[in-house]
């Protein structure tokens, strides 16, 4: 069985070893990578390290080289998750603008702040991915080896522009074994400034459920140490599956873990030109979950009556 295969307390799998134990893992259950990291009792950026020479490519830690190559391959899927969320966004690297330790990517469907001094390491990975379909993606991770963003390939992307990124950035060093440091205990997040009104954590359902039906613009925004990832339109298409609730449309994807929200906020958050009103979800640790709010100033009717209708924590 598996279990044997993992390490006890104080010792990792590395390398050879992990990948097998690895391969092992994918026979007997189907894990997201994250997960199968966790289980196997390393972080997700030695476990992808682990299929350098197979499904990997170890690449330079040039992040701001690398963003600004990437406005050349046209259509990715660009990935942003945190513990219990995961925001998917179709768009091109259209601007990317490096300022300082900060990366910022504007247009092309894409609004993305990455905070560059909290990368680490770069993986180009070809691997397979839910319902058996091959994804390429480059994969970047902080010191602790925690994913802080991802690009996919899409169909529409310049595979020969993409390759050519890896070419160029590839490793000198091209081990299957990655030391990482301690993780960093994430710091918990009040709410945004401003009045606030606590609510039951089953408003994001209803929220998410009106803004559908009234074809609502709202802004989902997701947030690691690393990377600040937003969409901002219409939803059309949520429902749960299982313990996640999803917003399911053609280039916007968002899961959430319901089970984790332990707190849920309705604020109201001034600005120069006036007052901004959001819900925001939290775990059990303080950590913000996601936030939603509507665009523009001011926000539409149609939002704030939205946000009216969220029932209290108390309400049946």
């Amino acid at each position: 069985m598996l279990d044997d295969d993992i390490p006890a307390r104080g010792k990792r799998l590395r390398g050879g070893a992990l990948r097998e134990a690895m391969l092992r893992l994918r026979e007997e259950e189907k894990l997201r990578a994250r997960d199968a990291a966790t289980r196997l009792g390393v972080s997700e950026a030695e476990f992808v390290a682990a299929k350098v020479g197979h499904e990997a490519i170890r690449l330079q830690p040039d992040f701001p080289g690398m963003l600004l190559a990437l406005s050349g391959v046209g259509e990715v899927l660009a990935l942003t998750r945190n513990e219990h969320c995961v925001h998917e966004k179709h768009g091109t690297f259209e601007t990317v603008a490096i300022e300082g330790e900060r990366g910022i990517v504007r247009g092309g469907g894409l609004d993305l702040q990455l905070f560059l001094h909290r990368w680490r390491h770069a993986y180009k990975l070809t691997d397979e991915g839910e319902m058996g379909m091959i994804m390429t993606s480059l994969q970047f991770f902080d010191a602790g080896g925690i994913a802080v963003h991802k690009v996919y390939l899409t169909e529409n992307t310049d595979r020969d522009a993409f390759d050519a990124i890896v070419g160029r950035f590839m490793h000198a060093e091209q081990s299957d074994e990655l030391d990482v440091m301690p993780a960093d205990a994430p710091r918990p997040a009040a709410p945004a400034d401003g009045d606030r009104t606590r609510v039951a954590p089953r408003a994001l359902r209803i929220l998410l459920e009106k803004a559908a039906e009234t074809a609502t613009p709202i802004s989902v925004v997701v947030e690691n140490s690393g990377a600040i990832q937003s969409y901002t339109g219409p939803i059309s298409k949520v429902m749960a599956t299982g313990p996640w609730y999803n917003i399911l449309d053609p280039r916007f994807n968002m899961h959430l873990h319901e089970d984790a929200i332990d707190a849920a906020w309705v604020v109201h958050e001034p600005y120069a030109d006036g007052i901004v009103t959001s819900l925001e979800l939290f775990d059990a640790q303080g950590l913000r979950i996601v936030r939603i709010l509507a665009p523009g100033h001011p926000q539409s009717p149609v939002w704030h009556a939205i946000v009216a209708s969220l029932p209290l924590p108390h309400a049946a």
